[in-house]
């Protein structure tokens, strides 16, 4: 079986919520619910509006930390709670539509940071008061300490944890002149943070799409020991990309996974000849889920939640779409903006700048 979490988690029923309320009779889709089906970081452009971009890299940088340890979370910045009466409500919310099994953390302007997870309630909510979480003025740090407190493994979000952050704070002030120095420091760790989850994204939608296709192949009726034998070193070559991007620590050390990027292009590409079915220069996309190749075959057509135009898509988005949730497109960051992944350069060519 191929490793990596796969399209399986987007399809599960919806549930019915607290309250009565669902996401499909809202007046509008919850662009935070969009987002969090496909990745697990997702900031409201109306709350951090420039610094959006780098503050999503923040967390999805807290996120993918927290997962290593074996601790998946999902955080979000919010505009509000999305027609829910509460935080908790929306956040709990979050949860049973996404049937999600890991923990989520959200927070928006002039509200509660909370958190739902596998844990008790009354366990996180004592963590979360015993950290005072809620005085953080950073948004983006307030989730990424609420998230450490409420799994129970407090990390280092590349800026530092809140409480380490203003131990580090008060030492300098004492030398004098040190505080612009922090802040200095703080923005650069933030800089080289959201430059490392954006290169991390650019491998991985490849990786992704990679691992998509193959499965695709495989599932092709009496494949030759040719085209067996070629998927087999597609799915190494996978695992091996995918073992580099989440070993770096700065940006230049994704450039790692480009050779087994590139052996498992090619071993695909050997695979997908062998079974008729040759894949042309550049169409590592074609025929995948436009809405996020990670999803798989497309199947059926669906507009998306950035559009007015119907896209190929899996069954998972066409449902969404044909519900009234139509999906978000998967976006990577490219010159400080998001792109679609499609519109994106190829990662090695990048990377290998």
């Amino acid at each position: 079986m191929i490793p990596g979490s796969g399209p399986l988690r987007l399809f599960a029923a919806l549930l019915t919520l607290a309250g009565g309320a669902t996401l499909a009779t809202a007046a509008t889709p919850d662009p935070a619910l969009q987002a969090l089906r496909s990745r697990d970081a997702y900031v409201s452009p109306q709350t951090l509006g420039p610094a959006t971009v780098a503050g999503e890299a923040r967390l999805a940088e807290a996120a993918e930390s927290l997962a290593g340890s074996g601790h998946p979370v999902k955080l979000a910045i919010v505009a509000g709670p999305s027609g829910a009466p509460s935080m908790l409500t929306y956040a709990r919310r979050l949860k049973r539509t996404l049937a999600y099994q890991g923990t989520i953390v959200v927070t928006a302007p002039s509200r509660p940071v909370v958190a739902v997870g596998p844990r008790a309630p009354a366990a996180i909510t004592r963590d979360l008061r015993a950290g005072r979480v809620g005085q953080i003025a950073d948004p983006i740090q307030r989730v990424v300490e609420a998230a450490g407190r409420a799994v129970g493994a407090p990390i280092d979000d590349g800026a530092g944890s809140g409480t380490l952050g203003v131990t580090v704070l008060l030492a300098l002030a004492v030398i004098g002149g040190a505080w612009a120095a922090a802040w200095g420091l703080r923005r650069e760790a933030r800089r080289a943070s959201a430059a490392l989850a954006g290169e991390r994204a650019r491998v991985r939608v490849e990786l992704d799409a990679l691992r998509a296709r193959a499965r695709t192949l495989a599932s092709r009726p009496d494949p030759s020991p040719a085209a067996r034998g070629a998927l087999d070193r597609a799915v190494a070559a996978y695992s091996e990309a995918l073992v580099q991007i989440e070993r770096a620590r700065r940006p230049e050390e994704v450039r790692r996974a480009v050779p087994p990027l590139d052996r498992g292009l090619a071993a695909l590409a050997e695979a997908a000849r062998a079974l008729g079915e040759p894949l042309e220069d550049g169409g590592l996309y074609e025929g995948l889920c436009a809405i996020d190749p990670g999803h798989g075959a497309a199947t059926s057509m669906a507009v998306s939640a950035d559009g007015d135009e119907a896209l190929p898509a899996c069954e998972q988005c066409a449902h969404d779409a044909a519900a009234g949730r139509p999906p978000s497109r998967r976006v990577v960051p490219i010159g400080g903006r998001h792109e679609p992944f499609d519109e994106a350069p190829p990662a090695r060519e990048i990377l290998s700048g």
